[in-house]
């Protein structure tokens, strides 16, 4: 595994599940005894997994029956062992101290443009957001409740970026956040930052139900260095150029209570942007709209949280 290309030829495949054994145990050792691999597996999960997620799908191939190995669970196992192996290693070779006791966090709240739903009432614009503020995607709407309170409704799946031939798995509502005065009032702070998106999910009853078994619903949040549209034109393969991704799911049953979840990722200091999301994805393969008219959200907020830098001291 000399050769950074085949390297990252073998994540990825390993990443889709299509390793040999002899493989898999080969990137293992790989991980556990080679830093720079190390980042490059956590790098090319975390897009990975970000783009299984998202809205666009590649052409659907019929893909052959793999052969029969042993579950990729299994052989995720000692990758997941290596990497802490790893991890503890390194910082035994550094000998960092930490501090005894923790610092004080303090949390404010950072605006999310009709986070509630109130002050809108009907379609959700088509399409991804090109300002700051407003929400857009694929194909919702906010509705009025009985007791007056007005919440979002997921309708349908979509490509939302309009590629020929991309899928259309999940029904996704984004809005960007300027992070420039953050940015600018937190510049001189001995702080780390980050980042929480929180939301409200449920779901009731719907005609399709049946059809929907692993439907999940989902928030996250993109932080990019990027002019919004740029983002906007060159998505979903910008998610690569994330600076930091956060995401949650959750899976609901018709008629369950609501859930609260939230996504939270670090800010650092390069970070103009957020690109918040709100999807619910359907879990099937396809390129034709389906309709998930079961599922609202509620309540989405947005909190920064600084948290003082921990002293350390180092030693070799």
């Amino acid at each position: 595994m000399t050769d950074k290309p085949d390297r990252q030829s073998l994540i990825q495949k390993h990443l889709d599940g299509q390793t040999s054994d002899e493989e898999a145990s080969a990137l293992s050792t790989a991980i556990e005894t080679d830093a720079e691999v190390r980042l490059e597996y956590l790098k090319a999960a975390r897009i990975h997994g970000a783009l299984s997620e998202e809205v666009f799908s590649p052409a659907l191939e019929p893909v052959p029956a793999p052969k029969a190995r042993i579950p990729v669970i299994a052989r995720l196992q000692p990758l997941a062992a290596s990497l802490v192996a790893g991890a503890f290693v390194g910082l035994l070779g550094v000998g960092v101290v930490w501090a005894m006791q923790s610092p004080k966090s303090e949390a404010t709240t950072v605006s999310v443009s009709n986070g509630d739903f109130e002050n809108y009432l009907g379609s959700v614009p088509r399409g991804l957001p090109q300002q700051f503020g407003k929400w857009s995607g694929d194909p919702s709407e906010v509705i009025e409740q009985a007791n007056g309170d007005r919440v979002l409704r997921f309708i349908e799946t979509d490509n939302v970026a309009g590629t020929p031939g991309g899928g259309a798995t999940a029904c996704n509502v984004f809005q960007l956040i300027d992070l420039t005065s953050i940015q600018q009032q937190n510049a001189d702070e001995q702080s780390d930052l980050s980042l929480t998106l929180t939301a409200a999910f449920y779901r009731i009853a719907a005609e399709n139900d049946a059809d929907l078994p692993k439907a999940s619903a989902s928030c996250s949040i993109h932080l990019y260095q990027a002019d919004p549209k740029f983002i906007k034109e060159n998505w979903p393969m910008v998610i690569s150029d994330a600076l930091a991704i956060g995401k949650k799911s959750v899976r609901l049953k018709p008629g369950d209570d609501p859930k609260t979840i939230s996504a939270s990722c670090l800010l650092g200091s390069e970070a103009n942007i957020a690109l918040i999301s709100l999807d619910v994805h359907s879990r099937i393969p396809s390129k034709t709209p389906i309709a998930v008219g079961g599922h609202y959200v509620d309540d989405v907020q947005l909190t920064l949280t600084k948290r003082p830098k921990l002293p350390v001291q180092t030693s070799k």
